[in-house]
């Protein structure tokens, strides 16, 4: 009878228990700061773009057939956020670096952090040289893991060509962009303050005066 007794009691105090625990806890929150909105788990910006929200979900909402389809798909996918990122920088009224602060950067995409490209499109001080390469690298990496995607994921040659024009547009779009923005005829500043875009030669009045060295080397 004791021992009944204090299976009783302990029966009760751990009823308590789990009631004051359930009743003053707080529920589980989850910490962070809130980014854009997301499309079905889609990267972040990617939205900015109609192409390369409808070229992600291609992939997305289907399975891999292979072991690196997951990988390239995550690599794919950080390369439309980050363009569609800054896309939205460079169309932004304030020209501020906000979306592309926070990209990651990948040695397979890119040539510079892409914040890096957003502030030099700015200050217009990113050469059409450096401009076509950056563009470029971004394009062929993006060709290769669609190529690969393509086929770890069965896609039917109607999806193939779909998703190579969606591709095609979204790149198309990024680099009109840049073009406008990047290399907008203005000129260049620092800190807010307008500098040239080149530094030109100086030649000093008094050379007029020297004749023609006929010396030796």
């Amino acid at each position: 009878m004791f021992i009944a007794f204090l299976v009783a009691v302990m029966a009760v105090v751990v009823s308590y228990q789990m009631w004051m625990t359930s009743s003053t806890m707080p529920a589980a929150v989850n910490e962070g700061f809130g980014g854009p909105a997301h499309i079905a788990g889609a990267p972040d910006c990617i939205q900015n773009s109609d192409d390369a929200a409808l070229l992600y979900s291609i992939f997305s909402l289907k399975f891999s057939t292979t072991e690196e389809g997951d990988e390239d798909l995550r690599e794919f996918g950080i390369l439309l956020g980050k363009l569609a990122c800054l896309k939205r920088d460079l169309m932004s009224p304030g020209h501020l670096v906000s979306a592309t602060r926070g990209q990651v950067f990948l040695t397979t995409q890119d040539l510079e952090p892409i914040a890096e490209t957003a502030a030099r499109c700015f200050a217009h001080t990113i050469p059409v040289r450096d401009l076509a390469i950056a563009t470029d690298k971004w394009n062929e990496r993006g060709s290769m893991l669609l190529k690969r995607l393509c086929t770890s994921y069965s896609s039917s040659s109607a999806e193939v060509e779909k998703a190579k024009g969606l591709f095609k547009n979204f790149m198309n779009d990024v680099k009109d962009i840049m073009k406008n923005v990047c290399l907008k005829e203005a000129d260049s500043s620092i800190a807010g303050v307008a500098t040239p875009r080149m530094v030109d030669g100086r030649e000093p009045g008094e050379n007029m005066y020297l004749g023609t060295y006929k010396g030796y080397y």
